[in-house]
């Protein structure tokens, strides 16, 4: 199974903060063209980029990011859920 981290979300979070693609592509210090890639599903953000969006963003990896496990024999996918913190009485 291979693991794949999408940025689902972060065109909604884009838009919410009404940064052109152009604006934030300048302020993560990455191409013009990755973060399209990125709102696509065509690439997925290493370990500092998603530290860097969550910072730029002030918010939590489930805002911005999708967990993926895939199978790399038939494609299979299967998206991970956080799990819920037991609520405490």
């Amino acid at each position: 199974m291979n693991v794949e981290v999408r940025a689902t979300g972060l065109r909604a979070m884009r838009d919410r903060h009404h940064l052109t693609q152009r604006e934030l592509a300048k302020r993560l210090g990455v191409t013009q063209n990755y973060i399209p890639a990125l709102e696509a599903g065509t690439r997925n953000p290493g370990p500092k980029l998603r530290q860097s969006l969550m910072a730029l963003f002030q918010c939590d990896f489930e805002d911005l990011f999708q967990v993926v496990m895939v199978n790399p024999v038939n494609h299979h996918e299967q998206v991970l859920r956080p799990e819920r913190e037991a609520n405490s009485l």
